[in-house]
């Protein structure tokens, strides 16, 4: 309003100025003719001058009248298109521009109008693209994170941000190299030498493994860099954790080599013996025939209890590991874990003791399955004692579960075991085991329990290892298992 006010202030003083000017001329006139003029004739030409006066006054108080009112009616839609172009200057274009009169201020303010349409759609179709890139960026597995042309962080993921160990803020505007810690030979970091950020920026893209030191822990990263791009020059890092893939694969190759050493001892005493017997077979007594058969029949029922772990890894493993329940009789499950094992007991000239309370209460389980449990508990029994120990099998009923337990003679749990020793692959050495074995027995018998609603208690005593089986009697675990 102040702008418009001076506008038609301006333009009536403009106007009362060419008003005054022609009377001034005109008072001129009248002077000049006084002094040519005769006394009768004076007092016409005052009479004149004083209406001429009266008359520059009244058309100058009504153009300044008519040119302010005339400022005001052509000002006002010229301020609209002006508070319309600052609202779109300050980012609001929600606002749409009223149409204004005449042709030219009207065309202005569709052309102004038209101008903030696009660019609403064009800040709309922005942000979209924004959102997603945004939801793509964090949906993925592997860590991103963009640096400028001095290495400094100017973006970075969440999935990047949970790998380094930091919020996104506190990496932002950082070199790279001291909020990734990379690792290299002697304890130097890469970043002057060896870094993929300045070897993409020459080869169109570079990929590298890094070892990333991360709160005392050493973490293998995979990290891929595209070459610089863009008017700041940012570079995309995208950035993979193999640490657990490696260990992975470390393992793997472990189980692997354990496998076929577990593999390869039984066959080739079978080997052994099959050798003999196609050889010497028409020489050998009865009893030496049957000694070479009885070790063929060992070698055998080890090689099909490494199979069945295996296999009952795998059934594990896969998410299928519910259990049909039925009535089971521990008794008679026992009896039959002990019937498969006994060459392998009576190899070592070991004895069973087996003392369970007569009646002993049935449960609800699967019965392949917990035999598959008390095979695992005798043959570990049978690994650990030495030769010609005692091995123990008792039980009790409790109040809602019966307990069944496994005692070798063997050095015990190893010191800080816990549970640690139901984990897969879990071995351990000792000069009575001459075999570690895989290390699954423990952990499906420790599985096949607690689906069936039970748990193993292991106690470490004077005498050896006790491995108790505890299972419900009433069904309390009946929908555990699945």
């Amino acid at each position: 309003m102040p702008r418009l006010r001076l506008a038609s202030l301006l333009i009536a003083l403009n106007v009362g100025l060419l008003v005054v000017a022609g009377s001034a001329v005109a008072l001129l006139a009248i002077r000049q003719l006084r002094q040519l003029a005769d006394e009768q004739a004076l007092a016409p030409l005052d009479q004149l001058a004083q209406e001429l006066v009266f008359v520059a006054v009244i058309t100058t108080v009504l153009a300044a009248a008519l040119n302010l009112a005339l400022g005001r009616r052509l000002a006002r839609p010229l301020l609209g298109l002006t508070d319309a172009a600052e609202r779109m200057g300050s980012g609001d274009l929600s606002t749409p521009v009223l149409a204004a009169p005449g042709a030219e201020i009207g065309t202005l303010a569709a052309t102004l109008e038209e101008m903030r349409r696009r660019l609403l759609r064009l800040t709309d179709d922005l942000q979209r693209e924004r959102s997603e890139s945004q939801a793509i960026l964090s949906g993925i597995v592997e860590g991103v994170y963009a640096v400028d042309r001095e290495r400094r962080i100017r973006y970075l993921n969440p999935q990047a941000a949970t790998m380094l160990g930091l919020g996104a803020e506190a990496a932002l505007g950082r070199f790279c190299g001291d909020v990734l810690n990379p690792q290299g030979p002697g304890g130097v970091r890469p970043c002057e030498d060896d870094c993929p950020i300045i070897h993409a920026r020459f080869r169109g893209g570079a990929r590298a493994t890094e070892q990333l030191l991360r709160e005392g822990v050493i973490r293998n990263m995979v990290i891929a860099s595209a070459p610089a791009g863009g008017p700041h020059g940012r570079q995309v890092q995208v950035m993979r954790d193999e640490t657990d893939l490696e260990g992975a694969r470390r393992l793997r190759d472990a189980v692997l080599a354990n496998i076929t050493h577990e593999f390869r001892t039984p066959l080739s005493a079978q080997l052994a013996s099959i050798e003999l017997l196609l050889d010497q077979l028409p020489d050998l007594g009865p009893e030496q025939v049957g000694d070479l058969v009885r070790s063929q029949h060992r070698g055998t029922l080890r090689l099909t209890q490494l199979i069945d772990n295996l296999l009952e890894s795998v059934w594990l493993e896969s998410g299928q590991g519910s259990v049909r329940r039925q009535e089971v009789a521990l008794d008679e499950v026992v009896e039959q874990a002990l019937q498969m094992t006994a060459p392998l007991i009576e190899q070592r000239g070991q004895e069973v003791i087996l003392d369970l309370p007569y009646p002993l209460p049935t449960i609800r389980g699967d019965r392949p399955r917990l035999t598959q449990v008390f095979v695992n508990l005798l043959a570990n029994a049978n690994k650990f004692s030495p030769a010609e120990a005692t091995i123990r099998i008792g039980g009790a009923a409790r109040e809602g579960s019966v307990v069944v337990w496994v005692e070798d003679q063997g050095p015990g749990l190893p010191q800080g075991a816990g549970p640690g020793l139901f984990r897969p692959f879990a071995r351990v050495e000792t000069e009575e085991s001459e075999q570690g074995g895989v290390g699954l027995g423990l952990w499906i018998a420790n599985s096949i329990v607690q689906r069936h609603g039970g748990q193993i208690e292991a106690a470490s005593g004077v005498g050896g290892t006790r491995m108790s089986v505890v299972l419900p009697r009433d069904g309390a675990g009946e929908n555990s298992g699945s």
